[in-house]
């Protein structure tokens, strides 16, 4: 069986992809890192062949928004363009923290 965190990010992945097929799914932070507690959030970099603007970040929060209140869980979304995280992200500690924890989904 699996656990409640390989559900969920199996669940996530899969929501992203319904609306790209193609993009980078990056679970990072504490469960990640697994020390998260009870009530911890799910930080999730959503990265895409393409350059990302508001109506588009919002088409993936909004379809995550559902499994959130199916699953009581609280996600933190970040979408990137792939050439905007490794251009202008790559200078900041958030890069370094997703770089050095992340696990994509």
């Amino acid at each position: 069986m699996k656990t409640k965190t390989e559900q969920v990010s199996r669940l996530i992945r899969n929501s992203i992809h319904l609306i790209d097929p193609n993009a980078e799914v990056i679970l990072y932070g504490s469960r990640a890192r697994g020390d998260e507690r009870t009530d911890s959030d799910w930080d999730i970099l959503i990265l895409t062949n393409y350059p990302v603007d508001i109506p588009t970040e919002r088409k993936f929060r909004d379809k995550l928004y559902d499994l959130e209140l199916k699953n009581g869980e609280s996600f933190s979304v970040f979408a990137y363009s792939k050439n905007d995280w490794t251009t202008k992200q790559r200078i900041t500690p958030f890069y370094q923290n997703v770089t050095q924890e992340g696990i994509r989904l």
